[in-house]
């Protein structure tokens, strides 16, 4: 072989190399950024989910107090209904400013079960504010809120990747009306 023959081959090689080394820098990099940019979005879906979680449960909890006021439920904590209605409009306020961010970054199955869930829960609102109603009314209500907020919480985990397994029904799924409980963690 000729020494330019030789001297081509080299150069050839070092070219292949610098390439090959270019592909694969660059495919290592392009993962490492796809990696980053999922965790980043992850952790503020986490945060959009568990933020407007927090905000409906609260409008729930106002209703659920409302309601002892209005004799629905037992429970050790009512309050003055004009107060919690005044609280229940604050609440609603938190809710709407948080839903924001779910529609901006929630999977639309996610999306759908919370819309679900806050609509349940604006038929409690609308029961408390009525006159006559059926304590079994309520109770029905309420327990449908609670159903369709472990919806919610299931297709976010879901898309979050979490794979534990499903949410437990809440210690007071089977909420009577001669229960005297206090919704708390639930």
């Amino acid at each position: 072989m000729s020494a330019l023959t030789q001297q081509i081959l080299t150069i050839a090689s070092v070219v292949v190399g610098v390439l090959a080394s270019f592909v694969a820098t660059s495919l290592t990099e392009r993962s490492r950024w796809k990696r980053s940019q999922a965790a980043r979005w992850d952790e503020k879906r986490l945060t959009a989910y568990a933020e407007y979680g927090n905000a409906v449960k609260l409008g729930v909890r106002l209703c659920y107090r409302i309601a002892a006021a209005r004799n629905l439920v037992p429970t050790s904590q009512p309050i003055e209904i004009q107060d919690g209605l005044s609280a229940l409009a604050e609440a609603e306020n938190e809710r709407t400013a948080r839903w924001e961010t779910v529609l901006l970054l929630g999977e639309p199955a996610t999306i759908l079960t919370a819309r679900k869930w806050h609509e349940a829960v604006w038929k409690l609102e609308l029961l408390i504010r009525e006159d006559g109603v059926e304590p079994a009314a309520f109770v029905e209500a309420y327990k449908e809120s609670v159903r369709l907020r472990n919806v919610f919480y299931g297709c976010a985990r879901l898309d979050l990747g979490v794979l534990s397994g499903d949410i437990p029904e809440p210690a007071f799924g089977s909420l009577r009306l001669t229960d005297n409980v206090v919704p708390r963690g639930d």
